[in-house]
């Protein structure tokens, strides 16, 4: 998404439903059409036996693409683009395991994030199950005690306030988790 032509796709897409903007809104379908399109091919190489944990990643990986696309089976009225989505969140819960990051970007944080937004858009206990496993890795990989984590942030040697590499994207996700779902911490509604 931050990397790559999903955050185009997400930007029109929110911009598009906030304005109204039709040269925006049909944008977005093109965009959104485009992203379904490659997709399949993406959760393919994420699934093989050479597959890295990046595919998983929010800012350039499934998380981020299935993200997009839960956002634009929503506003297009697209029931495919969801689809697509479950199929983006379950490769990236084969992957969370063998994530080293807890954050946002590029970890489980945004994995996290991805299935509380698909368990939200289709209803499927899988997904809020998927979203709790991941806060349990999350957990795991953290410092200090169950009750007083302490996230590691990118460079994994101590704990940064940020949203992408620290603890802020990370209690995000634990507060959407908790919440069992809610607007995502910067978005448009």
């Amino acid at each position: 998404i931050a990397h790559g032509k999903a955050g185009v796709a997400c930007f029109l897409l929110e911009y598009g439903g906030v304005t109204g903007d039709m040269d925006a809104i049909s944008r977005s379908e093109q965009a959104g059409a485009h992203l379904a399109a490659v997709t399949p091919d993406i959760i393919a190489a994420a699934t093989g036996p050479g597959a890295t944990r990046r595919y998983g990643s929010w800012c350039r990986g499934l998380a981020g693409i299935g993200t997009v696309l839960v956002r634009a089976a929503e506003r297009l009225d697209e029931p495919g683009h969801l689809d697509l989505a479950q199929r983006a969140a379950r490769a990236c819960a084969a992957l969370a395991p063998r994530m080293p990051l807890v954050t946002q970007c590029c970890g489980l944080a945004g994995v996290g994030e991805l299935m509380v937004d698909v368990a939200e858009a289709s209803g499927s206990e899988e997904f809020w199950d998927a979203a709790e496993t991941t806060a349990l890795l999350i957990l795991g990989r953290s410092g200090g005690t169950w009750s007083r984590p302490m996230f590691p942030d990118t460079g994994l040697t101590g704990p940064s306030a940020t949203w992408a590499g620290g603890s802020a994207g990370v209690l995000a996700f634990f507060r959407r988790l908790r919440a069992r779902g809610g607007p995502r911490l910067g978005r448009v509604t």
